[in-house]
């Protein structure tokens, strides 16, 4: 069993809206805490395409990512039962 991250930059990401079933189980309002782990109960799916713009606000130095206030949003890959992930960066010192 992996041993929990104590320290680094943390990503909240948020279901922001749905569109239709989502077989996860995703509901707006669900939460979930990410970093250079993930967490139970995010699919496999959207975890793919969370991915980029999570490293993207936990490692880059030089770009708008910085910024303590800067919102992403993530769309899963099914457009028909879509949904909305919005990710904010929660603590960003090493």
């Amino acid at each position: 069993m992996p041993k929990k991250q104590k320290a680094g930059p943390k990503i909240l990401a948020r279901v922001k809206s749905k569109k239709g079933f989502c077989t996860a189980g995703h509901e707006i309002g669900d939460e979930f805490i990410l970093s250079l782990t993930t967490p139970e109960g995010l699919c496999v799916d959207a975890c793919i395409c969370l991915v980029q713009n999570i490293h993207n606000l936990i490692r880059t130095k030089d770009k708008f990512w910085e910024d303590a206030d800067a919102v992403v949003c993530v769309d899963c890959p099914d457009k028909v039962n879509l949904v909305t992930f919005k990710l904010k960066k929660i603590n960003f010192k090493l």
